[in-house]
């Protein structure tokens, strides 16, 4: 595979040099040069290898900036923007519907937009969100969904109190291949899918080409989701986390052993009478919360009798982690809709 290294070079010297905040430039990167489908064509549709170029440019930038001591991760762990919730969401499109799917990243957001284009949704925003700190799902639910939740499992939503008081019908939905029935004229819907992350977390998962099958099966999860909702509404497509690839050579040896006072994990909460870890390049440090996360590309080394084979890892404190989708979804077209749009 071949990374225009120079080119790549002058582009980080540049970041590196220029005033203000990385995130905007670094997002607006990923989004219109790495997670592409003009990328995915490229290396000819084949989902393994753009996911392999695109996390070695990520590392490369990524964690030069990580070396750098730089801000980044700070940014990343700010609060987001007052829209970035699924409140803020149904705010502005009262009725509409929500399909989370959980551990999905930035990366498959051109896959999404595909399948919305295939399906007669038109795309009213095309953008992204973000997980939360650390970048577990239970802390997603109680911080950023901005629905009055605890930290809570996924599959506890459909019985929860606060989301029955809002008009919103949750649904856990354990298989790509499982069934759901939403009955005509319900109210607001929330369809929490547990795929790509239940094939992520596989302890088998230790290969590039488990993605091949991971962007394959999106369609299924498509059509056993978005396909499913009331048609005449809104629809918001949006993840909890993302994950990290930590293949060969895509994990900064420089950063080997920033784990160890995480006990090889990825994030640790540490108590009071325990002394907080000093904050370092890989190593992100809230000292309100008592809290020690990886920040960048380390590939963390879980302590334990048989620690997982998995090479996508999420937790931490990354791009790749903390980016999600946030793809705004229109009524669905009519045939004349869709035949009107093609013509002009």
């Amino acid at each position: 595979m071949s990374v225009q290294g120079p080119v790549l070079d002058r582009a980080l010297l540049d970041e590196l040099t220029q005033p203000g905040f990385r995130l905007p430039r670094l997002i607006n990167w990923l989004m219109t040069e790495v997670w592409t489908m003009d990328r995915y064509r490229a290396v000819g549709q084949k989902p393994a290898e753009y996911l392999l170029q695109g996390e070695t440019l990520v590392h490369h930038r990524e964690t030069l900036l990580t070396l750098a001591g730089e801000s980044l991760y700070d940014e990343l762990a700010a609060a987001p923007p007052p829209n970035r919730s699924i409140r803020a969401f149904l705010d502005q499109y009262p009725g509409a519907s929500v399909v989370i799917l959980d551990g999905c990243s930035i990366r498959e957001l051109p896959r999404l937009a595909e399948l919305a284009a295939a399906s007669g949704r038109p795309i009213l925003e095309q953008s992204y969100g973000f997980a939360a700190v650390p970048s577990e799902t239970e802390i997603f639910i109680g911080q950023r969904m901005g629905l009055g939740l605890p930290p809570i499992s996924p599959s506890d939503l459909p019985g929860r109190r606060e989301l029955r008081e809002q008009g919103i019908q949750a649904h856990w939905i354990r298989q790509p291949t499982d069934q759901i029935r939403i009955p005509e004229g319900t109210e607001t819907v929330l369809l929490w899918m547990r795929f790509p992350d239940m094939r992520f977390m596989d302890t088998l998962a230790a290969t590039a080409a488990l993605f091949d099958s991971i962007w394959d099966m999106l369609q299924t999860v498509w059509i056993r989701t978005v396909q499913k909702l009331p048609q005449a509404r809104p629809v918001l497509v949006t993840s909890d986390h993302g994950y990290i690839f930590l293949g060969p050579g895509l994990s900064e040896p420089r950063l080997n052993g920033v784990d160890r006072p995480l006990e090889g994990r990825r994030y640790r909460e540490f108590s009071s009478a325990e002394e907080l870890p000093e904050k370092r390049p890989g190593l992100w440090i809230d000292p309100a919360r008592r809290l020690a996360v990886i920040a960048g590309r380390v590939h963390n080394r879980p302590q334990a009798t048989s620690p997982s084979n998995s090479i996508y890892r999420h937790g931490g404190l990354s791009l790749m982690e903390m980016l999600t989708p946030w793809l705004v979804l229109g009524p669905k077209e009519t045939q004349h809709e869709t035949k009107n749009r093609h013509a002009n």
